[in-house]
């Protein structure tokens, strides 16, 4: 498979998660990640979120945080991507995007998914993120 391929398939994967999350799908959430997976997240609190999910239970109420119904997050605008290979199987997806929530920006943030390629699938196995002005 070439790269340019690799790449359209990263870039929906990501686009379909983004989906899932801002239509409140957050059920759906899990079938793009393999888990145990390794999330850090800069909010702005006084420290960063960093855990490793190891289920989709919790996976599903990490994201009920961030997209549930008390944040109002209802549109995910990707402005830039960009995807690294790192051998045939590893990857990362680089983004800056915004999170809108009735067509009012909620948060902007710089984050970068790390990718693994299982059954020929790529899955999400690591977050990084940090919300930004």
């Amino acid at each position: 498979m070439s790269n340019s391929h690799a790449v359209k398939q990263i870039n929906a994967q990501y686009r379909s998660y983004c989906d899932a999350c801002e239509s409140g799908r957050l059920a759906d959430v899990p079938a793009f990640w393999a888990l145990p997976a390794l999330f850090t997240v800069d909010m702005g609190d006084a420290e960063p979120l960093h855990v490793v999910i190891n289920t989709s239970a919790e996976l599903t109420a990490l994201y009920g945080k961030l997209f549930g119904p008390s944040t109002g997050v209802d549109q995910t605008m990707i402005d830039t991507s960009e995807v690294t290979f790192y051998g045939d199987k590893l990857a990362t997806i680089r983004t800056d995007l915004r999170h809108l929530a009735k067509g009012e920006i909620h948060d902007k943030q710089k984050a970068i998914y790390g990718c693994r390629k299982i059954d020929g699938v790529w899955m999400f196995v690591s977050h990084l993120s940090v919300d930004v002005d």
